[in-house]
């Protein structure tokens, strides 16, 4: 058996060939806790990649404008020295184990982790402790971070495919915590201090927004070990997860940026159902089925774009979409609402659909076949479904979607779409 075939095992045995419940229960999963800490574990006796994954909770719901990116800020100047790797030592450390480390701002939570050997995580996770709870935070190391981070959200502001996804974002979820960018903006960036991080590692490193995956061959007495010297000796707090309050009520609108250039871009977002619904699920298939339509009928049958598709961001509020470039947006748009119009308006038949389903959920559990895809999927059926033992629910639960579901969430959450355009104008030809 290839190394991606070990790491997909667990995940597939667990759907069973017919869905969940029909293949053996997964043994390999464990969650507990350690000094406040909660930990979600999977042992892969048979891989020697390990995923470390700490998922710092609240995301956006931490920030205000003004604080947006100090998370981002916190943990990128943290590899500019620590308690015991002073200055370039942590990122030595680091180097030497050969281990990646991630961090990802977002907003439900920011991801900070490493993925390596085995062998290596006592020495790496020696670094990446002490980058989260003991950071030197110099004047030169912020200052860096910063730099970085200001050129990433000038990037993340001025590149079209980014800037459209950026805007749209905060005019769909406008009085919603999820307007926030978590990365932080040039001014939010600009305008925090030394003693504004300082501060938020003293109050937020708290274990009660903490969770641990670890995914690999490590036993659960190392796990427990590295947990109780490191993050387990920070305060509890006071932090309690919840969902997110769901998306304001939606009001389709245009975002308009005149420019001059031989592409346009074209992005429509729609907000969906909590996971806690059983609409969820077929959100997710219905956004699927919309990105196969748009490019069929955009760029497969008529060559009018390279890109067309429905983008799907996975959050506790999923967000779906229909994103195109194109020279010739005004047709594009026709076809953009006439394949929302058919999702909706005719029912699938039975078994297309179910095959349809069929590709779909294989191909989504081996993107997250590898040891850090397992530490993500774990993470997100323990916070969105109550339980990591739920994720192998996945399959069942999108088998169990049927045609009329489809038309249901369509015409509930695809009809109110915020769009965002950039490009020329006069290429519309009144047909906005």
């Amino acid at each position: 058996m290839t190394a991606a075939a070990l790491l997909l095992a667990p995940l597939l045995f667990a759907a069973g060939p017919g869905g969940p419940g029909d293949g053996p229960p997964d043994t390999l999963t464990v969650a507990y806790d350690v000094s406040g800490v909660h930990v979600v574990q999977r042992l892969l006796p048979a891989s020697d990649i390990v995923a470390v994954r700490l998922y710092l909770l609240g995301g956006t719901r931490q920030l205000t404008e003004r604080t947006a990116g100090i998370e981002a800020l916190l943990l990128r100047a943290s590899a500019s020295g620590t308690e015991q790797f002073p200055g370039a030592a942590a990122r030595r450390a680091m180097d030497a184990t050969g281990s990646f480390v991630t961090l990802e701002p977002d907003v439900d939570w920011t991801v900070f982790g490493f993925t390596g050997l085995a062998a290596d995580v006592d020495a790496a996770w020696r670094v990446f402790a002490d980058r989260l709870l003991h950071p030197t935070l110099s004047e030169q190391g912020v200052a860096q971070a910063r730099a970085r981070l200001l050129s990433e959200a000038r990037r993340r502001y001025t590149e079209p495919d980014e800037r459209l996804q950026a805007l749209a974002m905060q005019a769909l979820f406008r009085g919603h915590p999820y307007a926030l960018d978590p990365q932080g903006t040039e001014t939010s960036l600009a305008g925090l201090t030394l003693d504004d991080l300082k501060t938020y590692e003293r109050d937020q490193m708290v274990t009660s927004r903490m969770l641990l995956t670890v995914v690999g061959n490590v036993t659960r007495a190392q796990v427990e070990s590295l947990v109780t010297a490191t993050l387990g000796r920070q305060p509890r707090g006071a932090y309690v997860w919840a969902l997110p309050p769901a998306a304001p009520p939606a009001r389709p609108h245009w975002l308009i940026e005149h420019r001059q250039i031989p592409t346009t871009y074209l992005l429509g977002l729609f907000a969906g159902p909590l996971p806690t619904s059983r609409s969820y699920w077929a959100f997710r298939v219905a956004t699927a089925l919309l990105s196969s339509g748009l490019n069929r009928a955009i760029r497969t049958e008529r060559g009018l774009s390279y890109a067309a598709y429905a983008p799907y961001r996975e959050c506790a509020i999923p967000v779906g979409g229909a994103y195109v470039s194109t020279p010739k947006p005004d047709k594009v748009l026709t076809l953009m609402v006439e394949q929302i119009e058919e999702l909706g308006g005719r029912e699938l038949d039975y078994f297309g659909l179910s095959r349809f389903i069929d590709s779909f959920s294989f191909d989504y559990l081996a993107e997250n076949a590898t040891a850090a895809g397992q530490a993500d999927f774990l993470a997100r059926a323990e916070l969105y479904l109550g339980g990591y033992q739920h994720g192998d629910e996945f399959t069942k639960r999108l088998h169990g979607v049927s045609p009329r579901d489809i038309q249901v969430v369509v015409a509930q959450y695809m009809t109110a779409i915020q769009y965002a355009y950039l490009g020329d104008t006069t290429r519309m030809h009144g047909h906005w």
